[in-house]
Order: structure tokens, then sequence, then C-alpha cells
């Protein structure tokens, strides 16, 4: 795997032909949004980085698949690729071997979602290389372009994105038994602070398909080179700020488009230098229940003023209408507590309390639902004791099911795989 991202880091030299540019100086204490673009790449060769994402194979036919084509193999393996919050069902997608092929090399997606996977065009043919450091077999399917739909304010539009799903296979080895997807997730943009030109560059880390504060970025000066920006140690996670070159501006994201066509940055006069930010930060001293919960003391909290915009005093059926009004379109989290739950207080004091945990809220319709045994929504909910934490779909079916105390970065991995 670094073996291949190494390769395609070649040519960075191209990599800023696509920034795309905001002339307009950013004053300070202030909000500016700064357009992106995709990396751009030379011959064949690709920019993009993100962490791949495993999926495992089966064996079986999905029942859900209408058509398949004659497969070459005797034992075709199938795999769905969900890509964060698209519209409608997974990409299906199939492997088979060639008729002479001694591992399985081509590649079947169901690209238009129809559930059938004959009339999406001759499958994707595999480039086989081996890793000379293990003497692995390293099977790629290149230049895989997935159309995904965003709704943004109640229209939908529709961006591709280019992918690669590849596996590798040790010496004797023919049948893979999980695949990995890896996204190009890369977009880049530039900007001015006090007059001075930076370049930044926002990474889809999780491979979901999705740009969110939870992801990661870099702003560095606008002649940084290129290899330097591409490299892993340049970027932090959006929750952590970037500081200017002088020191005296703090840049954090405040929020990015899921497609990442944007990122609104917010610029406000820097109180502390960025060792110093990050000196404090690790070294802040923990109360005995954050040590207990192991709580990560680098992990940033919200504001004071910040909160989780909670439903209420409310049954799940309310949020279920407000889940599933035109502008809103988003899943239902229902938290089942009660005032005598100890657990349940820390989720509000700390869980909630966590600045990735709090974005990523926003992508639910929240609603917080009393506990008693012989309630309605507790029984339909199935809810046994606090905390219990179940995510509905927006037509109502449950997605996801928790039952006790997580810790903010459990729950934030939790809630974006309910989002998948």
């Amino acid at each position: 795997m670094n073996n291949r991202i190494t390769t395609k880091s070649i040519a960075v030299l191209m990599l800023f032909a696509a920034l795309g540019t905001s002339d307009d100086t950013v004053s300070p204490d202030t909000e500016v949004i700064v357009k992106l673009k995709g990396m751009v790449a030379e011959g064949e060769t690709r920019l993009g980085y993100s962490r791949p994402r495993v999926i495992r194979t089966e064996r079986t036919v999905p029942r859900f698949l209408f058509e398949v084509p004659k497969f070459q193999s005797k034992e075709p393996l199938f795999f769905r690729i969900a890509l964060g919050q698209t519209e409608g069902e997974p990409f299906y997608a199939a492997l088979d071997r060639s008729p002479a092929g001694l591992y399985y090399d081509r590649l079947y997606i169901d690209k238009d979602r129809d559930l059938d996977l004959t009339n999406d065009g001759e499958p994707f043919k595999a480039r086989i290389r081996t890793i000379w450091t293990t003497n692995e077999k390293l099977i790629e399917f290149l230049d895989l372009k997935l159309e995904l739909p965003y709704r943004v304010e109640g229209k939908v539009s529709k961006q591709a994105y280019p992918c690669v799903v590849f596996f590798t296979l040790k010496p004797g080895e023919t049948l893979p038994k999980r695949v990995a997807i890896e996204r190009d997730g890369w977009r880049a943009g530039s900007t001015k602070i006090q007059g001075a030109e930076y370049s930044l560059v926002v990474v889809d880390d999780d491979s979901d398909g999705q740009f969110s504060t939870s992801d990661s970025w870099a702003l560095l000066p606008a002649n940084t080179a290129p290899a330097k920006m591409l490299g892993p140690d340049a970027t932090r996670t959006m929750l952590f700020p970037s500081w200017s070159t002088d020191q005296k501006w703090t840049v954090e994201v405040k929020a990015v488009a899921s497609g990442g066509a944007s990122v609104t940055l917010l610029v406000k006069r820097s109180r502390e230098t960025e060792r110093q930010y990050f000196t404090r930060v690790a070294t802040a001293q923990q109360t005995a229940e954050e040590r207990q919960l192991k709580i990560d003391p680098l992990r940033p909290k919200i504001g004071s003023r910040q909160k989780v915009d909670w439903i209420t005093r409310k049954d799940a059926g309310y949020a279920l209408k407000i889940a599933q009004s035109p502008n809103v379109q988003k899943p239902v989290l229902l938290a089942f507590d009660q005032k005598t739950c100890r657990w349940c207080a820390m989720m509000y004091k700390h869980t909630f309390t966590d600045r990735e945990v709090y974005q990523l809220m926003k992508r639910f319709v929240p609603a917080r639902i009393p506990f008693k045994k012989s309630g309605d929504d507790s029984k339909k909910y199935k809810a046994q004791g606090t905390p219990t934490y179940v995510v509905l779909s927006v037509e109502g079916a449950e997605i996801a099911r928790h039952v006790g105390f997580m810790r903010p970065t459990a729950f934030a991995a939790w809630l974006k795989s309910a989002l998948r």
C-alpha cells in the first residue's frame, strides 16, 4: 500500500495546477469561504491520498441483486461499497477471474445502483504487480469513478469521485478474503491571511466519500514544496487550528462542504503560539474522573455557548417527523436516559461536549427519550436500560444500537459507522 502511494506521489510537481484561489485578504476575526478543487494528475499517475477502508468479501450472491453476469470463476466474490451519506443503495460489486487468469482480476460494479451487474459495461481489468519487499501480489483496479449525489438545501447534485479497489495475496494465496477501497481524497485551495498567501488542503482520511471536520487539513505557505504538502506529517485533524507563519493569527476550520467544494475558515488574533497551544493541551490536568474514563486530553471540547440541539419532552414519532421534513432528511438518534443514571450524566459531561462528536451530531436529529420500562418508546425500540442509543433511518428503520457509556473517540467512530 505505501509502495503504491509513494509511486503516485512522483507527479507532485503538478500538484497546484488545479488549486482553487481566493484573492481577497482575510481580515482578522472573520470568516472566509475558500473554494476547493481536486488534485490533478500527470498522465495516469494519481495524486490522491486517503486511508484505505477494508471490506469483507462474500461468496454468496447478495439477495438484493436482481441480475448477475455469467462469471468465469465457479466461486465469484461479492462486496458492497458504501460511501458516506449517499442517496439510495450502496454500490454492489463482484470479483471474477478472466478466462485464463490465476487471480481475481475482473471487477464488476453496479455503477448506476439499479441492483443489476449486467448493464454497467465491461468489467474493470486489474493491474497486477509484485511487492518486492514481501513477495506479495498486489491486485489493483484503477480509474474507478463512482458518482455520488449530495443533498444540499433540499437539492441533489452529483459529483464523480475517482476510487481505487485493491487487495494483496500472500505467496500461494488466490482467494482474497478482504478488499480495500481508497478514494482520491485530497482537495485544495488558496487564500490570503493579512497579505500573506497560503495553500490549503483537506483530506478525506476515512475514505467514506464525505468531507467533514473530523477529517484532516493542512495550511502552509504558498511556496511550500508540493511533496511536503502531500507528506503524511503535513496534515492534522480539522478539530485542531493552524497558525500563520508569524504566529499572530489562528485559523480554524468552521465548516467544510460534504462534497469538498469549499471550506469555511475562521481567522482570529492568536492568544498563544502553536507550540504553546499544543504544550498546554498536552499537559492539561485531567481530573480523576477523566483519568478513570480514559478521556484523551488532546481532544478539543466545544465552546461554553455550544451544545447539542436535543429534542426533549417529545416522543420518537415527533423526532421522525422532523427528520422526514423535505429540508431536513437526516437519521434520528434516540438517547434513552434517566435522571438517576450516572453513565448518562458522564455521556453528557464528557462525550457530547467533544468537538468531533458535536460536529457529527449535526448530521442527526437527536432526541432525548426518558426511559420507562412500561413506556411506549422504550418498549417499541427495545430499550432495557440506560444509556441506550438507537439510530433510525429517515424511514424509521433501526440502523445501529449501543448500550452503555462510550468515550468520545469510540462514540464518534460509532456515529460515523451509522452514517454509512
